[in-house]
């Protein structure tokens, strides 16, 4: 959105969909090291614009660092309804969507916090089921690359 022109939306969950978990048998491993898993995720952003929703999908996969092994690997679609959807979402061709920076900052934030119950939630009964998962502050992280 340009300028200080506000917009007035609403915003809720429409749906969360845990697409894929998988879990694999490894060989015994300190549980007790520092900095045990790697977590390696990406996300994956989808307007759908028939429905009014924002779609966010997130794939995370668990490394363990001294196996340099996949413990896991969790894909979930999270699905946001926006209302009014094409002054949030504002079509600019085809198949591009402008969509303001602070949205997709809180989808995120959303995302990540919803990612780390549904692990902690998955993982229980399991060698990692103590583990703490990193939080990420996403503010930092978008500093930095304004700055690049």
């Amino acid at each position: 959105m340009e300028g200080n022109k506000s917009v007035k939306f609403q915003m809720r969950i429409s749906s969360i969909n845990v697409l894929k978990f998988s879990q694999f048998d490894l060989a015994d491993f300190d549980t007790n090291k520092k900095n045990l898993v790697e977590y390696q995720s990406s996300f994956e952003v989808k307007v759908l614009d028939e429905s009014e929703e924002i779609g966010i999908q997130a794939n995370v996969k668990l490394k363990i660092i001294e196996l340099d092994e996949y413990f896991g690997e969790l894909k979930v679609l999270f699905k946001f309804h926006l209302t009014p959807f094409d002054v949030v979402a504002k079509k600019i061709d085809e198949v591009s969507f402008q969509i303001p920076d602070f949205l997709m900052l809180n989808f995120t934030n959303i995302v990540i916090g919803t990612l780390r119950g549904i692990l902690f939630e998955k993982l229980k009964g399991t060698p990692l089921q103590n583990e703490i998962f990193p939080l990420i502050d996403l503010n930092e992280i978008v500093k930095q690359n304004d700055n690049s």
